[in-house]
Order: C-alpha cells, then sequence, then structure tokens
C-alpha cells in the first residue's frame, strides 16, 4: 500500500520531502486567551501536588470594550478539594495579587471545574496589553491534604509546553 502511495505521488511530481510542516495545533482565535497551568508553576510550590496536576484555562472575549469574558478552566490530578481559582497579576516565578475571582463550579474535583462569565474592560486591556505578567491558578484544600494556597498555576501569555 505505501509503495503505490510513493509512485502515485512521484508520478504526481509531488515531493514527499518538500511537503510544508504540519501544524500540531492551530493558534486559538483572536479573541481567546489561554492559559496552560501545571503544578511545576506553582509558586509557592505545595508538597502533595504531583507533576500529574495539570489544567488549562480558555477566556473567549466576547466584547472588548466592554471587558465582557467567557471563561471554562479545566483541571485534573489535584489533590483535595476544588476552593477557589484567579487571574493573578505575577510575572513567571512571582506570587501576585488576585485581580479576577473565577468562582469554582461546587463539588468539582476533576474536568471543568470552573467555568462562566465576567465583565472587566480594564483586565482585559491590561492582559491584551502585556499577557505575561498574569497567571490563573486553582487552590484546593484542606490544609496538609490539597493546597490552599494555590495547586497549579499558568501564564496567560504562555501557549504551553510546545511554544515556549
Amino acid at each position: 500500500m505505501m509503495r503505490r502511495l510513493c509512485v502515485v505521488l512521484g508520478v504526481a511530481g509531488v515531493s514527499v520531502l518538500a511537503a510544508p510542516p504540519i501544524a500540531l495545533a492551530d493558534q486559538p482565535p483572536a479573541g481567546t486567551l489561554v492559559a496552560v497551568l501545571s503544578a511545576g508553576e506553582e509558586v509557592p510550590s505545595c508538597a502533595p501536588a504531583t507533576n500529574a496536576a495539570r489544567g488549562v484555562a480558555v477566556f473567549h472575549v466576547l466584547d472588548e470594550a466592554a471587558g465582557a469574558v467567557e471563561f471554562k478552566l479545566v483541571a485534573n490530578n489535584l489533590p483535595g478539594d476544588v476552593t477557589a481559582a484567579h487571574i493573578h497579576l505575577g510575572p513567571t516565578g512571582v506570587a501576585g495579587a488576585v485581580v479576577q475571582p473565577l468562582p469554582p463550579t461546587p463539588g468539582a474535583e476533576n474536568g471543568v471545574v470552573a467555568e462562566g462569565t465576567f465583565a472587566n474592560a480594564g483586565l482585559v486591556a491590561a492582559i491584551r496589553a502585556n499577557p505575561d505578567a498574569y497567571y490563573v491558578n486553582v487552590h484546593t484544600g484542606p490544609p496538609g491534604v490539597g493546597c490552599p494556597s494555590g495547586v497549579i498555576r499558568g501564564q496567560l501569555g504562555d501557549r504551553g509546553p510546545l511554544n515556549r
């Protein structure tokens, strides 16, 4: 089967070696902000968290002028129960102030742990101007089992490990 495919391509004048590279994933639409979250990015780190603790936050800007945003936060393998999630102001490696709460879904432990909408025109403009200055994180509890100061984190300017 493979031999025929190569012969057909050769006869058609198509060079397999000159094919353009294939993208692993399309970039999100212009109105979309993404944060890829991991335990290794959280500051300070939390002992009960493992490298398996991961997540992604996706923000669709519905109305730039009004700052209307629809979000979904998905996470898995978190120690403890999800107690809070936020957008913070802070560069990589620095714990920063909460600038937007992302209320978690009651009882959610894995999968979609928070989703909803918010309107904050100033925040949307500031994130657009400097997404690397903002991060998303998820907090879990109770102390000793979970990570009340945060378990997973990801910068809004980061597109994940393949795009660093």
